[in-house]
């Protein structure tokens, strides 16, 4: 041994202390985003740390110090980019988004471990529901702040432009798309045009469209900030999360009759709810973590 001369990183941690201070190596942050409540077991999510490549998780719904990993980039079949967002698909699988040129749709199957491509759409979109039977479902994009509905074809990836009244062109915006089982749709809407840029101040609010014959609805309480939101297992109730009063907040609003539930407020940004198979229970992410909330009964 050489006792002569410290190593390498001890003559740089000795050189530290003698400018009068200590080398604190500072930890990458970790994002948790698009989580999707699958099964009782199971709470998907894509993870990210640091610049490192996008990677999909789980967590146990108990406890959120019980992650696993999933899979990654390499598990992909021909993957043109890197994983985007969650969804839900009506046969029990994960939906995954690839931000490839245009936005790459794939099944993942928990119980097989394996990939299913599903289509490629002919354009970017930033959120997905499909129906049933895989063909044919909606999606949301945005360009320059406004947000716009298109129906989607598949496989060939065909969209187009869908309820005139809320779209770019009419000064409108919507977002956060979900399908009933029976093709309702269940989204977010404005018609406030954008005005200055930052956060978002417009009015959104709850709509339906395709129930009791009516083409489009708007119901329950308005709020301000991008809202996302989820479709109860019942589909009596959609999830909301959306700011109010400068706070973020997480909503339950009923689609019969408008009326809404505040199940939490904070000053950290809610994000992407989602419904428990059982419908009991929430999870959000506030970017750094994904977190459960009960529902009332």
């Amino acid at each position: 041994m050489n006792r002569g001369k410290p190593a390498a990183s001890l003559l740089v941690a000795w050189l530290v202390m003698a400018l009068g201070g200590c080398a604190v190596p500072r930890a990458d942050p970790v994002l948790r985003t698009s989580p999707v409540w699958l099964a009782d077991d199971a709470i998907y999510f894509l993870r990210q740390s640091g610049s490192d490549p996008i990677e999909l998780w789980a967590r146990d719904p108990e406890g959120a110090a019980r992650e696993r990993y999933v899979a990654s980039h390499e598990d992909l079949p021909d993957p043109c980019g890197g994983m985007d967002e969650l969804f839900r698909l009506p046969d029990g699988r994960l939906g995954v988004a690839l931000d490839c040129d245009s936005t790459r749709l794939l099944a993942f199957d928990p119980a097989a471990r394996t990939f299913d491509r599903l289509g490629d759409l002919r354009s970017r979109v930033a959120q997905v529901t499909l129906s049933g039977d895989l063909s044919r479902g909606y999606s949301a994009g945005v360009s320059d702040r406004c947000w716009s509905l298109s129906t989607i074809g598949l496989p060939q990836g065909e969209l187009a432009p869908t309820l005139p009244e809320l779209t770019c062109a009419a000064g409108a915006s919507a977002r956060s798309p979900v399908l009933t089982r029976w093709g309702g749709l269940v989204f977010a809407a404005t018609r406030d045009r954008e005005r200055t840029e930052g956060t978002d101040t417009r009015r959104w609010s709850v709509h339906l469209a395709g129930f009791a014959g009516v083409p489009f609805k708007g119901i329950g309480p308005t709020f301000q900030g991008l809202p996302d939101l989820d479709l109860s297992p019942d589909e009596h109730q959609a999830a909301v999360t959306a700011t109010r009063f400068g706070r973020s907040r997480l909503l339950l609003v009923d689609l019969k009759d408008g009326e809404s539930r505040e199940l939490l407020s904070s000053e950290k940004g809610l994000a992407e709810p989602t419904f428990a198979p059982d419908g009991r229970h929430l999870a959000y992410s506030d970017l750094r973590n994904i977190k459960v909330v009960s529902v009332p009964g």
